[in-house]
C-alpha cells in the first residue's frame, strides 16, 4: 500500500471525526479500555504523528505497519517521567487486565515505578498506533479497490 494513500487515510482522524459518529468503525477496532474524551486527543494525536513518520512515496505491508506501531510507541515514552505517569493515570493504564498481560511480557521485576509507567505507555500507545495505522492502511487499501 502506498503511503500517501494511508496519509490520506490518517488524515481523516480528528478530534471532530471521533466525537460526531463517523469513526465508529475504528472505535470498534479499539480495545475496551480505550474509551472516553481522554482518548479522543490521543487517538487524533496518534494519527497525525503516525502521518509524519509514514513517507508518501514508500510500499508498506502489514508488517511494515506492525514496526512502525513500535516506533512511535517508542516516541511516546520519551519523555519526562512527570509527563508519563500524569498520561497512565488520566488515562487509567494501570486499571486493564489486558494491559497487565502484555506489561507482564516485559517481565519487570524489580523494577521502579517509573519503569512500569514507561511500560504501560508504551504498551498502550504501541497498541493504539497499531490500531490506528491498521484502520488507515484497510481504508487506504478499500479506496484503491474501488477506484480499479
Amino acid at each position: 500500500m502506498n503511503g500517501k494513500a494511508i496519509k490520506e487515510a490518517l488524515s481523516t482522524i480528528t478530534q471532530e471525526t471521533m466525537t460526531n459518529g463517523t469513526m465508529g468503525e475504528l472505535w470498534e477496532t479499539l480495545p475496551d479500555f480505550i474509551s472516553g474524551s481522554d482518548w479522543v486527543g490521543e487517538i487524533a494525536d496518534m494519527a497525525r504523528t503516525a502521518s509524519d513518520w509514514v513517507s508518501d512515496d514508500e510500499e508498506y505491508t502489514e508488517d511494515k505497519v506492525q514496526d512502525l506501531s513500535h516506533s512511535l510507541a517508542d516516541q511516546e515514552v520519551e519523555d519526562y517521567y512527570v509527563n508519563i505517569n500524569r498520561r497512565v493515570q488520566a488515562l487509567s493504564l494501570w486499571a486493564y487486565p489486558e494491559l497487565d498481560d502484555e506489561v507482564m511480557e516485559f517481565q519487570l521485576n524489580g523494577k521502579t515505578l517509573t519503569d512500569l509507567n514507561n511500560a504501560y505507555l508504551y504498551c498502550a500507545m504501541r497498541g493504539l498506533a497499531y490500531q490506528v495505522l491498521t484502520y488507515a492502511y484497510n481504508k487506504a487499501e478499500e479506496l484503491e479497490e474501488a477506484t480499479l
